[in-house]
């Protein structure tokens, strides 16, 4: 497509809107009111403005109108008109980063905000963010009747022309834009700047020759980011290089487009509606006239006749995730590291959507359906949006400075306060209503719950406050029909004491005994539960029987494991005989990149904990739930220097302590790995010598299981050099078809299969880093935040599963 066969120019007017990025979520919504107030007053004060695209997300209107009240019939009658396009999306997501439902919830609050404000269902997906795009989305868009998408981090320009069909695993299709060679800014610098501002790229400020009002706090009151602001900025407009501008836009990137539609995107990272757009527009439409038609217009308009115009045969179809490197082009560059960034907020996110998804909402359900108890649906939606709220894509990826992260950290926090009560209100609602039929006065019973939807044994801790009597308790013994003997394993009971609550009375306090051991639960019904009869014993719980083997052994009737005196573990597969050696061994490499990508010093030092010398000890034994822990100390670089050219020849020592944990009903071995991080500047993983012959992995995705290469692409001559980590949400294989070896995470996303001799699977724990702002291409921030160097004690869970088949026969999804 060359220049001349352009005809049709569309421009579509818009912001993208960080909620909290460069500064916290209060500061940057006193922009978000100048930037509103400012556009609502040019279109309701120009007609010929057709409309303003607030990027992809709704929230932002919340959060405007929280502190515009009085404006909310203007925003609902610009809504309507659609003059102010707003979602689809509650939130713009770094999607890699967060559950699948997530997903599904963010376009559902996204659709629920919109009509809350009297807009419409539209057809497009928009996203200016994201880094990368999972497979099944086209599946989940379709689903809610968008079936026009819009990004460019995850392809190249090699890949596809601007216009492609973007098709899911299952086969499900949308339209895709990937817009061209400067993306969603193309027009905003190569006209709107050319002719408002007298520069295009340049980013120059030239102080003794503008007539503008720049002020900035002078007394240490700016922060970090002591930025001049225009309180009134000059208006400015040069008709005359309005011709030469369309044109080189034209002659840059109409090669682009399949059509001879243009799209032209007018906006930038918080831009504002500008009062003169429309008169540029007309003036163009002047200077054209006969040549092009240009038209002011929006992403549904636009996609009306691009629709019609493309030839579908000739178009490109893409399937599956995009996470390409960017080969050919500008600015659009995948940007892989955000799953890695503060994998502390990861893990929060994790535990925090694991509560709501797999906890309070199956069992409100449960409660709700059974019992008689009130769906807590005000409770929920509330965790939800406190949830949602983290899922902006500088936010949730790790991007942002530490005020913004301290903000997620109280809100995931508040999730998992309403989650809990969630689930404690249905628990008990459920209790509260079972029959006492059968039960003797003084009885008392304990139910347990599986909130999966799969029959499952268990091994669960169980801590009771039994009331006292006339004899002590020293144990007690559980009882049902269809689990005659709960096999018992002890780990404290005593005299005790503990409140009652009653709304009708002050707390009072019931004589006890608190008996806490580990119970052996067997075939828990799916979605379920069971109401055990505590049966009191005097007589002190003792067993002689243990997983434990050895002094640094323990085994069950799926694996056995050997803690090495380094630290790492053989882990044994007892079905197949097959052995992993050293597994769970730390490495580490320096990092002087940021949380978007991981950089490598130029002369970098590579550290590993083989050489470690551990104490091994055998922390708990018994039958049900055996631990041996591993302590050492790891001496890595304290930081980086000479700017990231070489490590630190200072190193420091960061004390490791695991925990290896074998269950009688688990057929894998547990991992908690603690780490006192005192360096800064590295890249820490745990690593995984599996020795299986293959050349892809698997991992889960959303809503997915992915098979990716293990090869990395030659990526010399690329504009962005390809790497070999990946993301994963639950849990990451190797096999080679007929045994395997499987990974399963808690929050942590980020892995890399090695190619070495021993075929590694490497887990990404620690990438501390440094806060480089690039809000500008040609100025780096950087921060003295120290947040994103993940500091202090950091704990992670993690377990490893050998089993036979594939992924699929050894029902690695489900284990996980």
């Amino acid at each position: 497509m060359q220049k001349q066969k352009t005809k049709r120019l569309r421009i579509v007017s818009n912001t993208h809107w960080d909620r909290e990025f460069r500064r916290s979520f209060e500061k940057t919504r006193h922009a978000l009111l100048r930037m509103m107030d400012t556009t609502l007053d040019i279109l309701e004060g120009d007609p010929d403005y057709p409309s303003f695209t607030m990027d992809g997300h709704a929230i932002m209107i919340d959060d405007y109108l929280a502190l515009r009240p009085e404006r909310r019939p203007q925003v609902e009658r610009m809504i309507r008109q659609g003059r102010l396009v707003v979602g689809p999306y509650y939130t713009l997501v770094e999607e890699f980063s967060v559950s699948a439902e997530a997903l599904v919830r963010n376009l559902l609050f996204g659709r629920k905000t919109v009509e809350k404000y009297g807009g419409s269902r539209g057809s497009v997906a928009y996203t200016p963010s994201s880094w990368g795009q999972t497979g099944q989305l086209p599946q989940i868009l379709r689903d809610f009747g968008l079936t026009r998408m819009m990004f460019y981090r995850g392809i190249s320009h090699h890949e596809s022309d601007a216009e492609f069909v973007w098709q899911a695993p299952d086969g499900s299709q949308v339209l895709a834009s990937r817009f061209a060679l400067y993306a969603r800014y193309n027009y905003y610098y190569q006209v709107f700047r050319a002719v408002t501002q007298g520069q295009d790229f340049d980013k120059t400020y030239d102080w003794r020759n503008a007539d503008d009002t720049p002020l900035r706090m002078a007394d240490g009151q700016a922060g970090q980011d002591p930025s001049f602001d225009l309180k009134k900025p000059e208006i400015k407009y040069d008709r005359e290089r309005l011709r030469q501008a369309f044109e080189e836009m034209l002659e840059r990137e109409a090669g682009h487009f399949t059509t001879d539609i243009f799209l032209a995107m007018m906006g930038h990272d918080i831009s504002v509606a500008h009062p003169l757009e429309t008169q540029i527009v007309k003036d163009a439409r002047e200077i054209f006239a006969g040549v092009y038609d240009i038209k002011h217009t929006s992403l549904e308009e636009y996609w009306h006749e691009l629709t019609a115009a493309l030839d579908f045969e000739r178009l490109q179809t893409l399937v599956g995730e995009r996470r390409s490197y960017l080969k050919e082009g500008m600015w659009t560059f995948l940007f892989p590291g955000t799953i890695s960034a503060r994998t502390y907020l990861k893990q929060q996110d994790f535990a925090a959507s694991r509560k709501l998804t797999c906890q309070a909402e199956p069992l409100a359900c449960l409660a709700a359906l059974l019992a008689g108890v009130d769906y807590p649906a005000a409770y929920l939606e509330r965790g939800w949006r406190y949830l949602l709220s983290n899922h902006t894509h500088d936010a949730n990826g790790g991007c942002a400075p530490d005020p913004v992260c301290q903000d997620m950290e109280y809100r995931y926090r508040k999730v998992s306060d309403i989650a809990d009560l969630v689930v404690e209100d249905a628990l008990s609602g459920v209790a509260a209503n079972l029959s006492r039929q059968g039960l003797a006065s003084g009885d008392s019973l304990l139910v347990v719950y599986n909130p999966l939807p799969f029959e499952r044994d268990v091994v669960s801790l169980v801590d009771l406050e039994v009331p006292a009597g006339e004899s002590p308790v020293a144990a007690v013994s559980l009882h049902h029909e269809c689990d005659s003997e709960v096999e018992r394993q002890p780990r404290q009971a005593g005299s005790s004491s503990v409140f009652v609550d009653s709304i009708w009375d002050v707390p009072t306090i019931l004589p006890s005994h608190r008996v806490v051991m580990l119970a052996r639960f067997s075939r828990l019904p799916a979605l379920g539960w069971r109401a055990y009869r505590i049966a009191p014993e005097r007589a002190e719980l003792r067993t002689n029987q243990t997983l434990v083997t050895g002094v640094n052994s323990m085994a069950n009737q799926w694996i056995a494991v050997r803690v090495n005196g380094n630290g790492t573990v053989d882990l044994t597969n007892r079905q197949t005989g097959t052995t992993y050696c050293a597994l769970n061994y730390l490495s580490d490499e320096g990092e002087a990149g940021n949380a978007w990508e991981h950089v490598s010093p130029s002369f970098d030092q590579k550290f590993s904990s083989l050489g470690a010398s551990a104490s091994i000890a055998v922390v708990e034994s018994g039958p049900l739930r055996s631990v041996i822990r591993a302590d050492y100390r790891f001496a890595v670089p304290s930081e980086y220097a000479e700017g990231g050219r070489r490590r630190s020849e200072r190193l420091v020592e960061l004390p490791v302590s695991i925990l290896y944990t074998v269950e009688a009903t688990s057929p894998y071995l547990a991992i908690r790995l603690t780490v006192d991080n005192r360096a800064g500047d590295h890249w820490l993983r745990a690593n995984f010598p599996t020795g299986i012959e293959t050349d892809r992995t698997w991992a889960d995705s959303h809503f997915d299981i992915v098979s990716r290469p293990i090869a990395i692409p030659d990526s010399r001559g690329w504009v962005e050099e390809a790497r070999g980590t990946h993301p994963l949400r639950s849990f990451v294989e190797m096999n080679n078809g007929r045994e395997g070896i499987a990974l399963f995470t808690r929050g942590l996303f980020e892995y890399e299969a090695l190619r070495d001799r021993d075929q590694t699977l490497a887990l990404t724990l620690i990438r501390a880093c440094r806060i480089k702002l690039k809000v500008s291409e040609e100025k780096t921030t950087e921060l003295d935040d120290a947040g994103v160097q993940c500091p202090g004690r950091q704990t992670f869970e993690y377990a490893l599963y050998p089993h036979s088949g594939d992924c699929h026969e050894g029902e690695t999804m489900k284990t996980a």
